[in-house]
Formats: structure tokens, C-alpha cells, sequence
């Protein structure tokens, strides 16, 4: 079903006062005020303004209307129906587009034969109307939904004769408003509230135009901000927001998103309290909250909030995506499967991602054959991503069990599929200008470090798999790192030096990349226990002082093994230079009379933990020194630290 457009109209009709004075008590004025709630998503207010435009003029159908509509959005389909049926029978019988309103209510309380009726009917009156495409669209789902073929150059005219006052009766009154305010009162003490979406920039904005205008861009932006992985930058705009308008909920769920992808959970969760304190039923913090107090541990709360969020049936589509997807994260895959189907079959929105969510859902309630279909649509859609390419590539190969990893609810390819796919692209790029060119100075590196600081979902895949990838993936993650010196990259891996559940080897590789993007002074490390300051360039580093002729050969290592070594190989290198002069510090440690000698030991004793063919001639030569003096300092060097255990260990 195509996505339910504003009741209103002739929204024009309500706005044309001019060189108002104060607020009249007159129908234009309330349903002027109305309007702007709905727009902010505050339905009680909406529905008090509306209800008070249909007191001041009863028989104006356009305020029936926007009534009507506004009772939709909180879910009361029932009573909204019973205004649209009114308006069509004794109001304005030409409204034609209450029909369609009307069926996206049966729809959504699935009478899908009533809804049937009312979009033939609809067709019929109006078969070029504003809602045609999308009534033709929401019949398709309809009939999918019967299991019945759909031809629609079979439909005919014969629902113009049937009557809407078969199917509803009654107008609104004093009863029905009594009871519709009872069953909101029970609806949102449940915590049932709607209340503004994380994507929703007009969501408790201030009131005057050109503020309001102005918060909705910074709002996108910061939006935008986050989706591409750019937390710090997300950070500052939404803070600006809220210091303009600290009720702006939206913004302040959106910085909580800021605060836990950089690591900074207490700050997050701060501000989701915040917003809870001022809307106890706010979907998106409640389902923020319990992605949080997942990732904390805190189960008793995350079960506290399951049992809340389980019984919401919320309406609008933003809401129902947010809930679907929250739901999956928190391995309530049957309630996000049920969720996702219900926006799926009834077009309320029609994204490759849903149908991936969908297809991961069913492949966690091991429903395969369910997945393939669903990532079967997704590629129809998408096919440029090769998301869903992948995934049914992985489901054709697993076999008789399950998949293993099982997919994640994130839109994107693994980060370890994403990091081959463009290795998988360079390389080809590489060959094929080696081809036509004699010689290049082109090579995959270059091509992924342009990936990675260019792609945005590349970016945002790996800002997540650092947080929360494997710690293989992590190291992956890390290596990429490497390739960025903005202020976004250097703020994630401070964020991670200060996780105390992050690996201690995670953290060495960490303050080596921040040290290696040019970050000086002392960097904060969380460490057995206590925050320390690191004021070297390694963990391992805790000598009092470290002299020149020393860094002289970490960094002449550094630059003979940036082309042909990886980070970590690299890091491996330093650790061990540091270790050495450790272990002799301060009366045993030798004089360094040529740091080239030294440099040249370091590489060897790398390239060969890790199997790398090299020699002490080979390495002799490049370094510009002899052999018998290399070698006689890899022994040394494998004496002192004890290099022969650690070769066992990498051989096994």
C-alpha cells in the first residue's frame, strides 16, 4: 500500500489568514495551530485544535477532514473512518479522496475486502485522481495479501453504486470522543506514545519560521552527518540544535546515536534519559535504550524494555521501521519479522534495506527458503550495492545448517566483503593500466585509500566493525584506520583506548595509528584497571626517557618497511625495539654507532616471525650495511627478548 498522503486537501483554505492579532477563536485559526502540531508530530495537540475547528464549523468538511486524519495518525482507524463516511454521505459527496483514505484505514486494521471496496470505489469516482497510481499499487498488495490474481482491466464500475453508509454509520459525537480519549490514555500509559523519529527534522522545533526552517537543515545535515560515519562533526551541529532548543527531541536522540558509535555509552545514555524525562514514551529512545543497555550487559533492563516495546503497535511508518529493526537487534526476531512483513505488504515503504531486514529476520527464525525471496526483491531494487548478491550467494553455499556468521540487521556488506571487493577492484584497475601503460605507480592501496576516505558506507562500515566487529575484523579495521588523518578517525581511536573491554594488542595497534596520523602529547589509555597517559609512541613504552639515536632507528625502520609491511608487521617491529632497550635499560643497552645496522637487525627478525623470504644479504643491501653485522645483532636482539619463543608461537 502506497504511503497515506495529509487528509487536508485544500490545505490553502486553512492558511489564508493574514495580519493576525493574537490567537481568534475561530475555525481557520485552530485548524492553523492543528496543522503545525501534526506537523511536529504532537497528535494530542493536533486532534484537541482540530476537534475544536470542527465545533466552530461542523459542516466544513475540509476540518472533518484533517479530523479524520489526525485520528488515523494515533491509530484510531475506526473513528476516522466514521468521520470520512459522514463527509462523503452527508457533507461533500464529491470529496472522492475520502474513499482512499478510508481504504489505508481498513488496511491497516486488515479488512483487506472492505479496503478492496473502497479503493474500487475510489477508482471508479475518480480514475485520474491525485491517489490513482497508489490506489492501484495498494489494490496489487491487497490481493497479494488474499492470495488472488490481480487484473485490473477487470475492475468495473460497480462499486459506484455501493453505499458507504453499508459499511459505516454514525458521525462523530460526544461518546465517541469520550471513548477514543479513554483508549488514547491506556495506549500511551503502556508507553505507547508517538513521538518524533530520529529522521524527523520538524520534530519539536521552535515556532518561529526561519528558526524553524534552519533547525530542520542543521537537523539533515547532522543527520547526514551520521549516516556517513562523521559522529564529531554530527556532534557539533546537534549541539548547536539543542543549545537554540533543548526540547528538540529528535536532535537529542540523534546525539545519544553520536555518543554511542564514538564509544561514549554514559554520555548516551544521559541523553536519552533526557528525552525520556520529557516524553516517557518516546519510541526512539526507548528502542535507543535498549540497543544501550544491551551492549552494557544490563539484561533486566532490556528485558523491562522488550515487555514495552512489545506491545506497541505504532503508525506511523517511521516508527514501525524503528521498532522493526530494534527488535531484530535485540534478537526479537519474530516480533521485527512481523513488523518488517507489515510495512512490506502494505507499501508503506518500499527500500532495499527492508527487504534485506526482512530477509535476516527470516534466516534467524531459520526460514531460508522466506530469506532468498526476500534478498531476491532487495537486488531487484538495488542491484549496484551487492548486498543482497552476497547474501544469497552465502545462503547457496551453507549448506545443510545455517549461515555462519548469521547477517547483521546493517544495510552493507560485511566490512571484511567490502575491504576484498575493493582490493578485488584495484588489483584489477592495477593490471589493466600495466597493460596500457608500461609502468605504473598505481597499486591497490591507493585505490582502497581512496575507498575508504570517499565511500561513505565504506566509511560507516568501518566505524562500526571498529566497535564492534570481531577482533580479527577489528585489526582490519585498524589497518584502514591508518589510511585517514581527519579528526574523525583520531577521535574514534581515542574513544576506543579508553574501552576496557577493548583487547590490550587492540590497544598497542591503536596508539601506534594514532602516533603514525601525526597525534603528539599525551593520549589517555584505559589499562589494567586505571586511566593512564601515554606520552610515547607505545603502551609498552614506560622508560623514563627515551633517547634520539633510539627513535633515529624506529623510524628509519619505519620508512624502509612502509612499502613492502602491513601495520601490524610494522608495529611488531617498533614493540620489539622497544622491548630490546627495555630489557637492557640503563646499564646493558648498546651504543648505537650506525642506526641503519640496528634497522636492518628489526626487519629481518620481522620478516622472518612472519615467514617473509629475506636474507641477511638481502637485508644487508638495503639497509647499506654488512651482513656479519646484522646478523650479529639479530642475535643479540633474539637473545634478549626471547625471539625464538614467539617464532613457535607464530609457526603453530
Amino acid at each position: 500500500m502506497a504511503e497515506q498522503k495529509p487528509l487536508c486537501t485544500k490545505k490553502d483554505y486553512v492558511m489564508e489568514q493574514d495580519n493576525v492579532v493574537g490567537f481568534p477563536a475561530d475555525a481557520v485559526a485552530f485548524s492553523e495551530r492543528a496543522v503545525k502540531s501534526l506537523d511536529r508530530l504532537h497528535y494530542d495537540k493536533a486532534l484537541r485544535y482540530f476537534r475544536k475547528a470542527v465545533e466552530c464549523e461542523s459542516d466544513n468538511p475540509i476540518h472533518q477532514c484533517n479530523l479524520a486524519g489526525a485520528l488515523a495518525e494515533t491509530g484510531s482507524f475506526e473513528e476516522s473512518n466514521q468521520i470520512l463516511a459522514y463527509i462523503v454521505n452527508e457533507l461533500d459527496p464529491e470529496m472522492n479522496e475520502c474513499y482512499y483514505y478510508m481504504a489505508n484505514n481498513l488496511a491497516y486494521m486488515e479488512q483487506f475486502e472492505e479496503s478492496e471496496i473502497m479503493l474500487e470505489m475510489y477508482l471508479s469516482r475518480d480514475r485520474h485522481g491525485v491517489y490513482a497510481e497508489e490506489a492501484e499499487e495498494m489494490l496489487e498488495m491487497i490481493h497479494y495479501e488474499l492470495n488472488r490474481p490481480f487484473n485490473p482491466a477487470r475492475r468495473t464500475n460497480s462499486a459506484e453504486d455501493i453505499s458507504v453508509e453499508e459499511s459505516f454509520s454514525g458521525s462523530l459525537n460526544g461518546e465517541a470522543e469520550d471513548e477514543f480519549l479513554a483508549e488514547r490514555n491506556d495506549y500511551e500509559a503502556a508507553g505507547g506514545m508517538h513521538a518524533a523519529g530520529d529522521a524527523n527534522g520538524t520534530a519539536n522545533a521552535p515556532d518561529a519560521p526561519d528558526g524553524l526552517e534552519q533547525t530542520v537543515e542543521d537537523h539533515e545535515q547532522a543527520r547526514l552527518l551520521l549516516e556517513a560515519g562523521r559522529f564529531v562533526e554530527a556532534e557539533k551541529v546537534l549541539q548547536r540544535i539543542l543549545e537554540a532548543d533543548p526540547d528538540f527531541l529528535a536532535a537529542r536522540n540523534n546525539l545519544a546515536l553520536a555518543y554511542y558509535y564514538m564509544g561514549r555509552f554514559d554520555e548516551a545514555r544521559e541523553m536519552l534519559n533526557g528525552v525520556l524525562e520529557r516524553d516517557l514514551g518516546n519510541l526512539h529512545a526507548l528502542c535507543n535504550l535498549a540497543i544501550f543497555e544491551r551492549h552494557a550487559g544490563h539484561e533486566d533492563t532490556v528485558r523491562a524494555l522488550i515487555d514495552i516495546l512489545v506491545k506497541i503497535e505504532p503508525f506511523h511508518r517511521e516508527h514501525v521501521f524503528k521498532l522493526a529493526t530494534t527488535m531484530g537487534i535485540l534478537d526479537e526476531h519474530e516480533q521485527a519479522y512481523r513488523h518488517l512483513h507489515r510495512l512490506v505488504a502494505r507499501g508503506m515503504q518500499r527500500e532495499p534495506s527492508l527487504y534485506h531486514y526482512a530477509a535476516v529476520a527470516a534466516c534467524h527464525m531459520g526460514r531460508y527458503d522466506e530469506a532468498a525471496r526476500w534478498w531476491a526483491s532487495c537486488r531487484r531494487l538495488d542491484p549496484e550495492s551487492g548486498v543482497a548478491t552476497y547474501f544469497l550467494e552465502q545462503l547457496q553455499q551453507r549448506g545443510e545448517g545455517g549461515l555462519d556468521p548469521m547477517p547483521s540487521y546493517h544495510y552493507r556488506l560485511p566490512y571484511e566483503e567490502t575491504s576484498r571487493k575493493a582490493q578485488e577492484r584495484a588489483t584489477r584497475s592495477t593490471a589493466r593500466k600495466r597493460m596500457e601503460e608500461s609502468a605504473s605507480t598505481m597499486d591497490y592501496e591507493e585505490d582502497w585509500e581512496q575507498q575508504i576516505k570517499s565511500d561513505p558506507l565504506v566509511r560507516s562500515s568501518l566505524f562500526w566493525a571498529l566497535r564492534f566487529g570481531e577482533p580479527e575484523v577489528r585489526l582490519q579495521a585498524l589497518q584502514a584506520m591508518s589510511l585517514l588523518a581527519d579528526e574523525e578517525a583520531k577521535e574514534a581511536l581515542r574513544t576506543l583506548l579508553l574501552d576496557p573491554d577493548q583487547d590490550a594488542y587492540i590497544k598497542q595497534v591503536t596508539l601506534y595509528v594514532l602516533r603514525m596520523l601525526g597525534v603528539k602529547g599525551p593520549i589517555d589509555v584505559q589499562w589494567d584497571g586505571e586511566r593512564i597517559q601515554i606520552s610515547s609512541n607505545h603502551i609498552a613504552n614506560r622508560l623514563p626517557t627515551w633517547e634520539p639515536h633510539w627513535q633515529q632507528v624506529l623510524d628509519m625502520v619505519r620508512d624502509y618497511m612502509k612499502e613492502e609491511y602491513d601495520l601490524f608487521q610494522m608495529h611488531d617491529a617498533e614493540t620489539l625495539w622497544i622491548e630490546f632497550i627495555t630489557h637492557l635499560y640503563p646499564d646493558e643497552v648498546p651504543r648505537i654507532t650506525k642506526a641503519s645496522s640496528w634497522a636492518a637487525a628489526l626487519e629481518y627478525i620481522i620478516a622472518k616471525m612472519y615467514r617473509r623470504p629475506l636474507s641477511y644479504q638481502d637485508v644487508a643491501v638495503r639497509y647499506d650495511v654488512s651482513a656479519a653485522t646484522v646478523a650479529k645483532h639479530v642475535k643479540r636482539m633474539e637473545d634478549t627478548c626471547q625471539v625464538e619463543d614467539r617464532l613457535k608461537q607464530t609457526l603453530t
